[in-house]
Parts: C-alpha cells; sequence; structure tokens
C-alpha cells in the first residue's frame, strides 16, 4: 500500500490546500487526500488527520482548527504558540493540540500580517522587523514553524512511517554589489574612492597592475569563496546587479568589456542570480516592471543563464505586490525574504517554500528562500558588537538546524568579506565546526 495521509476537514478552501501540499506534498513527500469521517478508520492510509472545529477522535491526530479569518486584532494580539510542551503544544480535553497549527502556518508563510501594516515602512520602503508579530514575541531568531514540520514528523514516525527526506544543504549566497574595488570600474570612481579614503591608496603601480589584470583586485574574492564552498559541499549562488547605476546603485558598469569577459569565465562555473538595483522605481510606478523586465533581458545576455532567481537590492521587497509580478515575468525563486537590518526568520521559517497565489497551480508558485542572516547587518546596523554578535548567531541558528535537520541560507558580499575579513574568517569556522 502506497503511504498516504487521509485527512478530514470541515474546511478544504484552496487556503488550507496550499498548506496541506505544503507540508506533506513538499516539506514530507507524503500523498495525501480529503477523506469524509468514515475513511478514518478504514485501513486506507498509513496516517490520519482530524482537522475540524469539533475533531474527530478516531484520526490517528486530531487538530482543531480556527475560523481562519485572519482578523488583525486577533492575530497581531494573540500567542502562535501556547506555553507548554516539546514545542509550545497545548493539549485540550479532546486531544485536540490548543491552537490551530495549520492556520498559523498559512499566515506566518503568506505575511499576512504585512497586509495588515501597509503604511508602518522604513526609509527604504520595506516592513520593518520592529512591527513583525515573530519579534513582540521573541520569535525572530526561533524557526518555530521548523518544530511544527518536526512534531508532525514525530507522530508519523510513531505510527511507523519513515519519513525519508532528503539531507538539508546549506547555501552561502554573495552579492557583488561592487563586484571590484579597481578593476574595470570608471576612473573618476577611482580618483573619488582615493580622495575620499587616502589610506587605502594602494600605489599608482598596483592601480595599473590591477587595471591590466596583471593583479587580482582585492574585491574579486569569487575564486576563494567557490574553492571553500566546493571543499564543505555547501551550495553557492551569485547575485549581480546589471542596470542602471544610480546613488544607490553603485556597482561596475555591466557593459564594461573586462567586467563581461570576468562574468563570461564565471558563469560556466557558479550559479547567477539577478539583483534588481534600488532604482527600479516606486512600488505605485508602471516603470518599475518596465525597468525589471529590462534588467532581467540584460542579465540574461550577459550570463548566458536563464533568470529564475532574484534578490532585491536592499531587500527591498513587498511579498504581497511582488511576488505574483516575478511570477510572471520567469522568475521561480526569490531569496529577498529577511530583514536588512536585523537577522532572523522573518517568515518564521528556514527551509524553502512556495508563495500562495488564489489563482496558480501548486507547482506554478513562487518559491521563497528565507535570509535569516547577512553580514552587512552585523558590519553596518550591530557595528558595537557586530563580530561577537556574528559569531553568536551562526552558532545559534547552525546548532538549530543540525537538531531539526533544516537548511540555512546565508547572504555575504564580496567587498565586505575583503574589507571585513575577520567576519568571512568567523563565518568558515562556524561552518566547518557543524
Amino acid at each position: 500500500m502506497q503511504e498516504k495521509i487521509g485527512i478530514h476537514t470541515d474546511i478544504a478552501c484552496k487556503e488550507v490546500s496550499y498548506i496541506f501540499h505544503q507540508v506533506f506534498t513538499d516539506w514530507l513527500g507524503m500523498g495525501w487526500s480529503y477523506t469524509d469521517s468514515s475513511g478514518l478508520d478504514s485501513g486506507q492510509y498509513a496516517f490520519t488527520i482530524s482537522y475540524a472545529k469539533e475533531p474527530n477522535g478516531q484520526a490517528d491526530l486530531c487538530l482543531g482548527r480556527s475560523d481562519w479569518s485572519f482578523n488583525e486584532a486577533e492575530w497581531m494580539n494573540s500567542p502562535l504558540i501556547a506555553d507548554a510542551g516539546l514545542v509550545g503544544f497545548k493539549k485540550v480535553m479532546q486531544g485536540a493540540l490548543g491552537f490551530d497549527m495549520f492556520s498559523t502556518l498559512f499566515f506566518t508563510l503568506t505575511r499576512k500580517e504585512e497586509t495588515f501594516i501597509s503604511e508602518d515602512w522604513d526609509r527604504h520602503g520595506r516592513f520593518s522587523y520592529e512591527h513583525s508579530l515573530l519579534e513582540s514575541q521573541n520569535l525572530l531568531d526561533r524557526p518555530f514553524l521548523e518544530e511544527y514540520i518536526h512534531f508532525l514528523i514525530a507522530q508519523l514516525t510513531k505510527k511507523g512511517i519513515e519519513i525519508i527526506a532528503r539531507q538539508p544543504r546549506h547555501v552561502l549566497t554573495m552579492d557583488l554589489d561592487f563586484a571590484f574595488q579597481w578593476y574595470a570600474r570608471p576612473i573618476l570612481l577611482v580618483w573619488a574612492s582615493l580622495i575620499k579614503s587616502p589610506s587605502l591608496y594602494p600605489g599608482w603601480q598596483t592601480l595599473r597592475a590591477i587595471r591590466k589584470g596583471q593583479k587580482q583586485d582585492p574585491y574579486d574574492v569569487m575564486e576563494m569563496v567557490h574553492q571553500w564552498a566546493e571543499a564543505q559541499g555547501i551550495g553557492l549562488r551569485i547575485f549581480i546587479p546589471v542596470g542602471r547605476r544610480s546613488r544607490m546603485d553603485r556597482h561596475v558598469d555591466p557593459s564594461n568589456k573586462t567586467f563581461t569577459a570576468w562574468l563570461q569565465q564565471w558563469s560556466e562555473v557558479v550559479d547567477f542570480g539577478l539583483h534588481p538595483t534600488y532604482a527600479l522605481g516606486s512600488w505605485e510606478s508602471p516603470r518599475r516592471w518596465e525597468v525589471l523586465a529590462s534588467e532581467i533581458e540584460h542579465f540574461e545576455d550577459l550570463t548566458n543563464q536563464p533568470c529564475h532567481h532574484v534578490r532585491m537590492h536592499y531587500l527591498r521587497c513587498r511579498p504581497h505586490e511582488d511576488y505574483p509580478k516575478f511570477s510572471s515575468l520567469g522568475i521561480q525563486n526569490d531569496w529577498s525574504m529577511g530583514y536588512g537590518d536585523r537577522p532572523g526568520f522573518r517568515a518564521g521559517i528556514s527551509r524553502p517554500y512556495r508563495f500562495f497565489e488564489e489563482d496558480k497551480p501548486f507547482d506554478k508558485l513562487l518559491r521563497i528562500h528565507p535570509l535569516p542572516v547577512m553580514d552587512s547587518t552585523f558590519v553596518h546596523h550591530m557595528a558595537s558588537n557586530g563580530l561577537e554578535d556574528w559569531r553568536q548567531r551562526m552558532g545559534a541558528y547552525l546548532s538549530h538546524a543540525e537538531n531539526l535537520a533544516y537548511p540555512l541560507v546565508f547572504n555575504l558580499h564580496n567587498n565586505l568579506i575583503a574589507d571585513h575579513n575577520e567576519f568571512w574568517t568567523a563565518f568558515k569556522k562556524s561552518l566547518e565546526n557543524v
């Protein structure tokens, strides 16, 4: 008999089906289907769940449910986790969990709260972690939805069901906001850098050698990072900006011949993603999507790779507005789900998941790769004790991920690897000690 989960519920809407697909199909690799109460003890299912306002006690697992109203006052002021048990599950008289696990998953993964608080943006137009429900409940550093998954696996295992999950693989990503310090940069920017920070002056002979390709540019750390990732067996993806430069987009001119030659060489070795420019335009501007479409086309020409992956510059992303557009432009994966000025799990989870859109089948939904840690957060926003915070946070996140077997995504910047090598050294040591 094929091991399959039978789910008895009094609510079978698209939102609920999306969560069941997410949990059982995508994450646990198990088949599932709805069943009526007679199917709970029919023997045709390996495991049964009753998910209803009044759960049926014949099921292997009873889960009480809410009305899925997602009323702002209710959700922003009520705990996501009850106050007892290994992962906060509190049992009630009928044996059901004391809160709605599946609606919590939907609420948190789909960032419903970011539609409630639509005016409290930070200076870059982003949803601020300070208004996050997870921050208010001290859950930002704890991907508690991973504990929900762990709980479900434990219930299935008790019934003798073996869950064969792929070994999670951590992923190192690197943004090339400043691909090079001196090489392939306009001479005026080189002059400006030297005038602003004369202590960085490398000497004209060195500058000449770098520009002629006789010496490696300090920010060109690709070979070092690539070799280390290969040796550690972790994934590597590089994000590059290719749009017009501006005050907030000071990357190398993507039409520079020496840069394009460098990029073509590496595009045969590593996977690239697009780093859309800060200056895409306002969220209200129709030009926003014309500019992004143009950057996608330019990216594909430069790298000879399809543009299936993006991370927004400064993580300037509003999921409910941007994600449907990403999908319509052929983007399949987004890596912007994090906070620029605070480490943590913005969606309460670390593993990839799909973002809900009512009018799309599950397998066509955009895949989201949560981003809990970036070196720039610790260098620029936690500077007083950034390095020690970096070490502590890395250790805590990696330890929790090891215990519950889920992957982490890390984001480093090539210029910070060069200018703040102590963070790169601490990062390597953390991963190598796991």
